[in-house]
């Protein structure tokens, strides 16, 4: 089978959709000879920061030593950034042998009633364990897909900790339409007396997350700004003009220089440091020095990611936020890093992702908006258009995302920043050559 072939395969199951459930992805994974019993595992859940957060400690587990695998989804820009070794992509060719292998057993599964079609995040997941299992990954850091009880991933056996970044409303026909709710579907991933890291603060979502903390002894650690420090909190963190600060129990991480840009990633980064200080007292060795390096060279494309383009001069923002919390943060990067400077917006989104919740939080920084749709699962332009015009926004529509963005670089001053946002989807469909400069961080 070649990688053209394998992707082929991997996308003609998207038409089984999202079925939500592990009897049958067990059954794959013991079919195919249980890799994902060969590594340990860290396992991330939340509504808006896993990724950056499941970044963090996996460039932080690679500078301890550790042979590291990193699953992340969706992908930006290749597919291959889903499954990672030690920062590397999955070779086409070893991707395209994991599907081989993995192919004839989804069929059987198929034809068999008790189980029916495996589902593409279940294919592209075994065929993440099967690679981690051939290259000796000694720990992987994994991120869920979509929520944490009945995702895919939640199949590993106990890890060495669970983290829940944050709760929001997002994918609320799928998890329910509370924060009590959703926390409880997040909170699925938790095993027995395995310790949880969180930087959730809603009461509401933190009660949930408590309860099943309790009810699995699952030693709970909380992640917080200093301002809002408890007595009952295990580690704390705030900025200032020396960089990020984290205290830890034992280990103060003072002028912490991320190169993951945005006042958000704060939070990511004191939980994945959390993470990691917990990871040593369970036997791993990730000295300061690792924990300090791995943490200011993390690098995930699409995140708050500021780039200078030439010919002519202009800034261009990348961010994949889809929802109102994501917004919420965007407004507060933009505000932090062009001092209020109104910026010239570039917007699509998925169609299960609501513009009305998502563009308020953004209507101070909008000068102007130009809208379209992502080819894959668009949310129609008129819908965009209207919430617009609800909130006075100067908007257009434009045919494409690549054109949308082209005539928002034409209409920007060169100190005036151009963002792109929306959906994971619209950044994704970033033209050449402003997506090799992305891709290279």
């Amino acid at each position: 089978m070649t990688y053209p072939e394998a992707l082929e395969y991997t996308a003609s199951l998207l038409k089984f959709g999202v079925r939500l459930g592990l009897e049958r992805f067990r059954e794959l994974l013991r079919r195919a000879g249980d890799p994902h019993t060969a590594f340990r595992a860290v396992h991330v859940a939340g509504t808006n920061g896993k990724g950056s957060t499941t970044a963090f400690i996996a460039s932080a587990l690679r500078e301890a030593g550790y042979r590291t695998g990193h699953y992340l989804s969706p992908h930006l820009f290749d597919f291959r950034e889903r499954i990672q070794v030690d920062g590397a992509l999955i070779p086409p060719e070893a991707f395209a042998r994991q599907v081989e292998r993995l192919k004839p057993v989804a069929e059987e599964l198929a034809r068999d009633e008790r189980y029916g079609p495996t589902t593409e995040f279940e294919l592209i997941t075994a065929a993440a364990f099967g690679h981690f299992a051939e290259e000796g990954v000694e720990v992987a850091v994994l991120e869920v897909g979509l929520g944490g009880r009945l995702d895919a991933t939640n199949v590993i056996p106990p890890p060495l900790a669970a983290v829940i970044t944050s709760i929001g409303l997002d994918h609320q026909e799928v998890l329910g339409h509370s924060l009590r709710q959703i926390a409880l579907e997040k909170a699925g991933i938790l095993k027995p007396g395995v310790p949880v890291v969180t930087g959730v603060t809603q009461e509401e979502a933190l009660g949930a997350i408590r309860e099943v903390a309790h009810e699995r002894w699952c030693p709970l650690h909380r992640v917080e700004p200093a301002a809002l420090r408890r007595a009952d909190g295990y580690a704390y963190y705030a900025s200032d003009a020396r960089g990020l600060s984290v205290w830890l129990p034992e280990t103060p991480l003072i002028g912490l220089q991320l190169a993951l840009r945005g006042t958000f990633q704060h939070a990511n980064a004191a939980m994945a440091a959390a993470t990691l200080n917990l990871l040593r007292s369970r036997g791993l060795e990730v000295s300061d020095e690792a924990l300090r390096r791995g943490l200011e060279q993390a690098r995930l494309p699409g995140r708050f990611q500021v780039l200078h383009l030439q010919d002519p001069p202009r800034t261009l923002v990348l961010d994949v936020a889809h929802n109102q919390d994501g917004a919420r943060a965007l407004a507060e990067a933009l505000e932090h890093a062009f001092s209020g400077r109104k910026a010239l917006f570039v917007v699509g989104m998925k169609s299960n992702h609501d513009p009305a919740e998502f563009l308020p939080p953004l209507r101070e920084h909008v000068e102007r908006l130009w809208v379209s749709q992502p080819r894959t699962s668009p949310r129609p332009v008129e819908e965009l258009l209207e919430v617009a015009r609800r909130l006075h926004l100067p908007a257009e529509p434009a045919p494409s995302i690549p054109e949308a963005l082209e005539r928002a670089l034409e209409h920007a001053a060169p100190d005036q920043p151009v963002v792109l946002t929306g959906s994971l989807l619209t950044v994704g469909e970033l033209p050449e050559p402003y997506r090799s400069l992305a891709a290279e961080g």
